[in-house]
């Protein structure tokens, strides 16, 4: 495979994938949690980032159907890391929020995981790092090349909102605006 060819580019990409799994989602998780999936860490961090929020904004921001998002917060309850609650003003509504254990949970797995990438990236050489950080944003740039994608990509990482994030770049220089915080 010669170094240049999308063959190996994939190659690549798929060992990249590998090791990001390893790093910021096995690992972390393990560490913090016998019972701790990554799909209960994902839902976890969602709630983490957004505060309160409904089932509904679980199910858009984590691309899932609305029964399985009501599925994942009912297992994160019986966990006791969210409550879920009635709505005041509209009970076909419910408000899910953080306990303070899910909430100490959700910090101690952002921690681990912030540790491990530092760890690989402090191996590197510091323009080794640089270039890693503008390839990825070049190719994540390429890869969203319009508004819709731009939208369809977007993490609505909520609370960490930065809008000097690549998507958010992709998304202001198609529509002059940027991706409002949610």
């Amino acid at each position: 495979m010669k170094k240049e060819s999308p063959a190996y580019t994939e190659h690549l990409l798929a060992l990249f994938t590998e090791v990001l799994n390893e790093t910021i989602t096995e690992r972390p998780l393990q560490e913090v949690s016998a019972e701790m999936t990554p799909s209960l860490a994902h839902g976890l961090q969602f709630v983490s980032q957004h505060g309160l929020c409904s089932v509904r904004d679980v199910a858009r921001g984590l691309s899932m159907t609305l029964p399985a998002a009501s599925q994942l917060v009912d297992r994160l309850v019986k966990k006791d890391w969210v409550t879920r609650s009635d709505n005041k003003d509209d009970r076909r509504l419910s408000e899910i929020r953080l306990t303070d254990a899910g909430s100490d949970l959700a910090e101690q797995i952002r921690s681990r995981r912030i540790a491990r990438m530092s760890r690989i990236l402090d191996r590197m050489d510091p323009g080794c790092r640089r270039t890693l950080v503008a390839s990825l944003e070049s190719f994540i740039a390429a890869g969203i090349h319009d508004a819709d994608s731009a939208l369809e990509t977007c993490s609505h990482c909520g609370v960490d909102h930065d809008p000097e994030c690549v998507v958010n770049e992709v998304y202001r220089a198609a529509t002059g605006a940027q991706i409002e915080r949610t």
